[in-house]
């Protein structure tokens, strides 16, 4: 009995990250949208090279092409979201 409760709990939950996926990209642009706004905010605080060296380590820690990496990112998931946005009408 257990085991069916949790069967239908885990699938219940599936079901609803799957139905957003599928019907409702843009609240995941959102997010990242959000998470790339924190991490620009995060570049320019004390710990600034370890910030830049986590969001991208290939960059070894040089903050500037992080923010200019970051700030590319930004304009991509604007312009998917802009699209989105056009495709629901």
């Amino acid at each position: 009995m257990i085991e069916v409760l949790g069967v239908i709990l885990v699938g219940g939950v599936l079901l609803l990250v799957a139905y957003d996926a599928l019907f409702r990209p843009w609240k995941f642009v959102k997010t990242e949208l959000e998470d790339i706004e924190k991490q620009l905010e995060l570049l320019n605080g004390r710990f600034a090279r370890l910030h830049a060296f986590m969001i991208a380590p290939w960059l070894k820690g040089n903050v500037e092409k992080t923010k200019e990496f970051l700030r590319m990112r930004k304009s991509l998931k604007q312009r998917e979201l802009a699209i989105y946005a056009l495709l629901r009408r």
